[in-house]
């Protein structure tokens, strides 16, 4: 078990790391896993123990257990490069100042739009990185936009170490060359990365927890360089030195939302029937709301299926809808990081919940693909909101700046 550049209880190493182990306390006045503020209690030693309330996922921590790492160096890093790349000139502007960032162990921000082709502009700096010897990570809030960079990556670097760690994956506590991973597993890393890309940073639950960030941060040497990457950037990180892109690697603009008020069901079903032979997304508010709309569906003799955070066969429908043109009700878990080919996109009741960042991001899943770079997006709503507007003033200065 190779446990170098992680914190593990000591209750799960099974092995002996002589005199290259290292023991920690578990809890102190803070969980030395997680960061979070302990609560004190019974406890099975016999005494009143702290423990970690806040991360009881990953196995309860108390003052009386440690963490265990092992101290030897990580093993040095192999250089490996991108498969042939097509960049457009923009493109090339983001990949160039990212390379430059990386070597100058600097912070950047990249502000592109939904569909301008993040993913390949990281590879000429990762194959720096990885030519410098230096290990990268590149991290997400969700499990998703994970599997679906995991794929990109390994076409690019054939020959390269890829670890991909989310909820449920095979490769769990290992460290690659190039690791992909939700923010979540970053929990048991401690100082093992080079560079770090942060990918879709605005995203719940990255953006309000502030736990994540530690997560990150305790992952990174002092002098690594730290690349934030998103099309809705938040005030906060629009501080940092920054790139733009506001437009699409296809050069065709982005779609702009069409507002229908005062809708009801018919409305949406008269829409889902004019795009009958296209992948439909309709985006609802909550889980609790699903039923009804496929109810409401059925009825009108439409098919659909749902899709939610918890369900157990997230994956699977995702990926049939990805080959059939049918209808797919989701929740926000599918706002951002996928990509569907000629997909149509309707949101309803978008006055209720839905901020102006995700309304963009669930914007930017049309027309994607080269292939089919039009598409239509519709929010049906009954009352207006801010968000909505600042939604579509958003997308049509974006489309302004890009085609100056």
């Amino acid at each position: 078990m190779d446990i170098r550049g992680r914190l593990i209880p000591s209750d799960q190493v099974k092995v002996s790391l002589g005199s290259n182990e290292r023991r920690y306390p578990a809890v102190t006045w803070r969980c030395q896993r997680c960061g979070g503020l302990p609560t004190r209690g019974p406890c099975t030693c016999g005494k009143r123990c702290y423990y970690c309330r806040h991360c009881l996922i990953f196995g309860k921590l108390r003052t009386c257990d440690t963490l265990v790492t092992d101290a030897r160096p990580l093993d040095s890093v192999l250089p490996s490069r991108h498969e042939a790349l097509a960049l457009t000139p923009d493109q090339q502007r983001i990949a160039t100042a990212i390379e430059r960032t990386i070597e100058q162990q600097g912070r950047l921000l990249v502000h592109a739009v939904c569909g301008a082709g993040k993913t390949p502009m990281l590879f000429p700096g990762i194959e720096t990185a990885l030519r410098l010897k230096k290990r990268v990570l590149i991290t997400t809030p969700r499990a998703d936009v994970v599997r679906e960079l995991t794929l990109h990556v390994k076409r690019a670097f054939l020959d390269a170490r890829i670890v991909s760690l989310f909820g449920g994956s095979e490769e769990r506590l290992q460290l690659g060359d190039i690791t992909i991973s939700t923010t979540h597993q970053l929990i048991h890393y401690r100082a093992c990365f080079d560079v770090v890309f942060i990918d879709e940073v605005d995203a719940f639950p990255y953006s309000t927890d502030r736990t994540l960030h530690r997560y990150v941060k305790r992952v990174m040497y002092r002098s690594a360089s730290l690349i934030l990457l998103s099309a809705t950037p938040s005030f906060r990180n629009k501080r940092l030195p920054t790139v733009r892109l506001m437009r699409r690697y296809h050069g065709f603009p982005l779609p702009v939302p069409q507002l229908h008020f005062s809708y009801t069901p018919v409305h949406l079903i008269e829409w889902l029937h004019s795009h009958a032979d296209k992948p439909r997304l309709v985006f609802v508010p909550t889980v609790a709301v699903l039923a009804l709309w496929q109810e409401r569906l059925e009825q009108a003799g439409l098919t659909a299926e749902t899709v939610h955070a918890a369900d157990p066969d997230r994956i699977v429908k995702v990926e049939r809808f990805r080959t059939t043109a049918t209808i797919l009700l989701t929740t926000t878990i599918l706002e951002r990081g996928v990509t569907f080919s000629n997909v149509q996109v309707a949101v309803v009741d978008a006055d209720v919940s839905f901020t102006a960042a995700a309304l963009i991001q669930i914007s930017g899943r049309v027309g994607r693909d080269a292939a089919f770079p039009s598409g239509e997006v519709i929010f049906f709503a009954n009352d207006r909101s801010n968000a909505l507007y600042e939604a579509i003033a958003d997308i049509q200065r974006a489309n302004r700046e890009g085609f100056r």
